[in-house]
């Protein structure tokens, strides 16, 4: 099963140590991303791409979404997110 995590551009995804960053949304399912400030990758739906060995990135899957395909071993998750405040039921930030 694949994780499939939801970005815009800036967005920084941790790889096992490898830093994916978004650079472009170009469509809602096309989307350009560097690994460790290397050359442009562009990620399609229906296409899944190896960014890294092991590791392979699909776009699409109902919008800006990215669904990581490796081994349970390789840590992949947000880097520099910080978490949000709950919302008061007035729809007003803590």
């Amino acid at each position: 099963m694949a994780l499939s995590i939801g970005v815009g551009v800036g967005s920084k995804i941790d790889i096992g140590g490898h830093l994916l960053v978004v650079k472009a949304l170009v469509q809602p399912n096309v989307v350009v991303v560097t690994v460790d400030r290397g050359e442009e990758i562009v990620i399609s739906e229906g296409k899944s791409v190896e960014v890294l060995p092991g590791v392979k990135v699909q776009a699409g899957l109902g919008g800006n979404r990215l669904a990581f395909h490796a081994a349970k071993s390789i840590r992949i998750s947000r880097v520099g997110e910080e978490k949000r405040k709950p919302i008061t039921p007035k729809g007003e930030r803590r």
